[in-house]
């Protein structure tokens, strides 16, 4: 293994499962507070985000990566789906107030510029989407030709001496 990957690979179980520890065992109320809002916002949508990188850069060559790829999909398909719904209510939300009834906690524009009020709803909902059709979908496996399978392990030779 590189070192690169090793360092990868420490540093990753340290940041998710240690920082909450050390979290915890921080004296002061106000540190102890901002470490938390840095853990939640920031460490776990980027582990979510990692985790989906993963998910759709994994070939499934190997029984671990097959079993990965099966046990990820449910909460992929989670995920795409809280998006699509919080963005169809975003939507649905702005559109009741502007065609039915405007409601006393709605702060969005008039009717005019009201369809802009949209916010992060539509990125939301095609976002979701999207998550919902990688979950479901197949893999596309790549068959090679031999002429192309033995260009491809000259260029791999070319490279390793290369380095």
């Amino acid at each position: 293994m590189k070192s690169r990957t090793a360092i990868r690979v420490a540093i990753c179980p340290f940041l998710y499962l240690g920082v909450p520890i050390i979290a915890s065992l921080i004296g002061n109320e106000t540190v102890t507070t901002v470490v938390w809002i840095g853990y939640v916002f920031l460490l776990i949508p980027i582990g979510i985000l990692r985790m989906i990188e993963f998910y759709r850069t994994n070939d499934g060559t190997t029984i671990p990566s097959r079993i990965f790829n099966a046990l990820f999909r449910a909460p992929l398909a989670l995920f795409g789906l809280v998006c699509l719904v919080v963005g169809i209510g975003i939507v649905g939300w702005v559109l009741y107030n502007l065609f039915v009834e405007r409601q006393k906690d709605y702060s969005g524009p008039s009717f005019i510029t009201g369809i802009a009020s949209f916010g992060v709803g539509i990125p939301l909902i095609l976002f979701g989407l999207a998550t919902l059709k990688s979950s479901f979908r197949r893999k596309e496996e790549i068959v090679l030709s031999p002429e192309e399978q033995e260009a491809f392990e000259h260029e791999e030779d070319d490279e390793e001496q290369a380095v």
